[in-house]
């Protein structure tokens, strides 16, 4: 698992590392020549036409290819349908995922890793060229008596170009074949066609020139891009619900087609060969990055300038709150102190006058008392005189 990780890892550091490479050290590239795209186009210029665009359209995106092969050898025991339902929600471009149920084809990009990577770019750079290249590489395969020997394969002209399709429509077979034979005699000595050995055991001579894999049954996503080989480009339809056989005219000319855009963002920080690719699709990004930084930056100004006078005004609203405490708390104390001074005549008078009506008690009691002596003292007297009397 380590080496997997490790191995991986390498992979993607070697296809981003130019990323790093300022546009000012890139030097400008020249376009291929004829012969060195026919060179690279000579392996899969005579795959059949729907497989041959997934394949160019999936080669701009080298990165999601490797992810696709890595996930496919992990659930090698998945078919065709299981795969397509298990990588629906996978994020990866419509074509990448038309490509994971071709084992072989997957296998062959991410082991051709430069190829790969030169095949996209070549046909980012020029559409026209690849397409014309393509159209060439078949004419020579004609002229040298093998097109009509591909047993699973529809090969049809119109008017000067050469298509290629299967005979069974809702079943792809893959061809292989020897790219030093096929073509007959190779017009580009010092430009020798790109030769892939076979993983296993094949035969393939001149009077058999093609070996078949075993062929894909289309239940998933695949028949919605095409070649308008008179306009030198490939153009798509929605990709939903296209695991039906399309032919290709209702594909091309059905209303809804439209010219494939390749979209940077499935490119994941791959860099691109030219300094023209990289300011046509990232150049754009970059000015909306800068912009989205400069709005954020005037935005984080405008609401540092707005916190601050936030917290200046609530810093003011603290100390008038506070302000305002003390007045109160300084009013309230007047108002007890008053109070307070108010009520001590009060208390006085209140003082008195219970002292008052202590002292008028008393001296009534006492007045009283004093009666009552009186009276005591003069029954007292008429008592001893009554006395006296009767003695």
């Amino acid at each position: 698992m380590k080496k997997f990780i490790f191995l991986f890892s390498f992979i993607i550091s070697t296809l981003v590392s130019f990323t790093a490479i300022s546009q000012e050290e890139q030097q400008e590239l020249p376009l291929l020549s004829e012969a060195e795209l026919a060179q690279m186009l000579a392996p899969i210029a005579l795959y059949p036409d729907s497989l041959l665009t997934h394949i160019l359209i999936s080669s701009t995106y080298p990165i999601e290819v490797i992810e696709a092969y890595r996930w496919l050898q992990k659930n090698d025991t998945l078919n065709a349908t299981q795969i397509s339902q298990a990588i629906e929600n996978f994020d990866w471009d419509a074509s990448v995922k038309a490509l994971v149920p071709f084992e072989q084809i997957l296998n062959r990009l991410s082991e051709n890793l430069s190829w790969m990577q030169q095949l996209g770019d070549s046909f980012l750079e020029d559409e026209t060229r690849i397409l014309a290249s393509i159209q060439t590489l078949r004419k020579q395969a004609k002229v040298a008596g093998n097109l009509s020997k591909m047993e699973n394969m529809d090969v049809s002209y119109e008017n000067s170009d050469i298509i290629i399709e299967p005979l069974e429509k809702e079943v792809i077979y893959v061809p292989y074949y020897d790219t030093r034979m096929v073509y007959g005699t190779w017009h580009w000595a010092s430009f020798p066609p790109v030769y892939w050995r076979p993983s296993f055991r094949v035969n393939v001579n001149r009077y058999t020139p093609f070996h078949w894999h075993s062929g894909v049954h289309i239940s998933f996503d695949y028949f919605f891009s095409s070649f308008l080989w008179n306009q030198g480009h490939v153009v798509v339809i929605n990709p939903k619900s296209s695991h039906h056989y399309r032919n290709r005219r209702v594909i091309s000319h059905g209303g809804y087609a439209k010219r494939w855009v390749h979209k940077p963002i499935h490119r994941k920080g791959v860099a691109y060969r030219s300094k023209v690719l990289k300011q046509k699709y990232y150049g754009h990004k970059v000015r909306s990055h800068q912009s989205r930084k400069s709005s954020q930056h005037v935005q984080g100004q405008f609401k540092q300038h707005l916190s601050n006078k936030s917290s200046i005004s609530q810093k003011k609203a603290t100390h008038q709150r506070v302000a305002q405490g003390h007045k109160t708390k300084q009013h309230v104390v007047q108002k007890h102190n008053q109070a307070v001074q108010k009520s001590v005549p009060r208390q006085r008078q209140e003082s008195i006058r219970k002292q008052t009506n202590r002292d008028q008690r008393s001296t009534a009691y006492s007045v009283k008392n004093k009666n009552r002596s009186s009276g005591r003292v003069h029954q007292n007297n008429r008592t001893i005189k009554r006395q006296s009397k009767r003695d």
